[in-house]
């Protein structure tokens, strides 16, 4: 990521490119069992509105786990599917909870899914681990900066927590979760600079400015590596490269932008 973030640092910066999580700081419930935007039950299941123990904000989330033995299972979940992602973004997911109980543990169970709300198996280990939490007194953070994988359009954001010891109903605490990008480009430094179309559907996109001069042109992946560079005046052919998410240098006449560029 080096070589993007020295990309993006040398510019003025504008834009931030965030996935959108619907009620991540628990504020807004529909009642005092169903945080709003989240999944239904069984999905969401083992919650109550919490106003004293909280990380952030006025409420959080108390999940409290089953009582041993329980025919229903040992661990219940919590779960929010509004993250809309771009393949070959880089995101940084995360969430903050409160072990203070020997009767129960925790552990993320997180999955991108695909157009049609299937799961995609990758990151398996950053977002699904074999550990647990261990008791603290303290809110603790759980985070990892992943890139989404071919196909992946949405994230499903979901913890468990399960019953621990012989007896189980413990509790654990959750709030302040969120998904974003570390995804930024410049403002406009080239007058009545447009391109267009983006996303770009052809394989052909366009620059139109002002002074209409000669431009160099540079495409660099998310990862930083250059993928295209070219001089034109106008049209610009990328039908060699994959669908995803780019970082389009232009530099005319010594005054230098960059955007986002969508390619389908």
């Amino acid at each position: 990521m080096k070589k993007l973030y020295t990309l993006l640092l040398a510019a003025a910066v504008s834009f931030t490119a965030n996935a959108q999580l619907t009620n991540g700081n628990l504020e807004a419930w529909v009642n005092n069992t169903t945080p709003e935007g989240f999944s239904p039950a069984p999905f969401t299941a083992g919650v109550t509105k919490e106003s004293t123990i909280k990380h952030g904000g006025m409420f959080s989330a108390k999940h409290q786990t089953p009582t041993l033995p329980s025919s229903s299972g040992t661990s219940v979940k919590i779960q929010n599917e509004t993250a809309a992602v771009v393949t070959g973004v880089s995101y940084t997911i995360s969430y903050w909870y409160l072990d203070n109980d020997p009767a129960a543990k925790a552990r993320p169970w997180i999955y991108w899914l695909n157009a049609t709300n299937a799961t995609i198996a990758d990151n398996e280990s950053d977002f699904r681990p074999s550990t647990y939490s261990t008791d603290n007194p303290a809110w603790q953070q759980w985070t990892v900066t992943v890139v989404a994988p071919a196909g992946a359009t949405k994230l499903r954001f979901e913890m468990r927590s399960y019953a621990d010891g012989t007896a189980g109903g413990g509790v654990i605490y959750y709030d302040d979760m969120s998904v974003t990008s570390a995804l930024k480009v410049n403002d406009n430094s080239i007058n009545g600079l447009n391109v267009y179309p983006n996303p770009v559907t052809s394989g052909t996109f366009y620059i139109n400015t002002d002074l209409n001069e000669v431009k160099t042109v540079t495409i660099f992946d998310v990862l930083g590596k250059q993928v295209l560079k070219t001089r034109t005046n106008n049209a610009v052919n990328v039908s060699a490269l994959n669908s995803g998410v780019y970082i389009l240098k232009i530099t005319e006449n010594g005054a230098t932008a960059t955007r986002k560029l969508v390619i389908k």
